[in-house]
């Protein structure tokens, strides 16, 4: 058994926001967490704009490149944040929605970057807390 600790990302399609979202994530996860990103209504391929927005950034190494999976897809995880779509809220029990200012482009890609860092920072000084 492993204590390895999941926060699933999801957005509508599991294709761009929450691609994003996880890639940022994997980049700067506290030891013991990882992410996984999913759709309400899963594209069928990632989001050519998520691919592009995060080219040239550091977090392209961890973008995940495999077809978009359903909410199913982590049957337990222990952070669930939904982007931009207050409906998905509804349909995950338990979810922390992000309201994001920016619908796309940079400015999103960039707003999307410093809420992943202040969860990072949230979920270290939580660990840190328990040690």
């Amino acid at each position: 058994m492993t204590d390895d600790k999941t926060v699933l990302f999801v957005c509508l399609h599991g294709a761009g926001m929450s691609r994003m979202a996880a890639a940022y994530f994997e980049q700067s996860a506290p030891a013991g967490w990882g992410a996984v990103s999913a759709g309400v209504e899963p594209a069928q391929t990632l989001s050519q704009t998520a691919a592009r927005l995060l080219a040239g950034t550091s977090a392209v190494a961890f973008l995940d490149l495999a077809p978009p999976r359903g909410i199913t897809a982590v049957s337990h995880p222990d952070r669930v944040i939904a982007l931009r779509n207050p409906a998905i809220h509804f349909e995950l029990e338990g979810a922390e929605t992000w309201d994001l200012v920016h619908a796309e482009g940079e400015p999103q890609r960039e707003e999307i970057r410093a809420r992943v860092d202040a969860l990072v920072r949230t979920l270290a000084s939580d660990r840190m807390a328990i040690n």
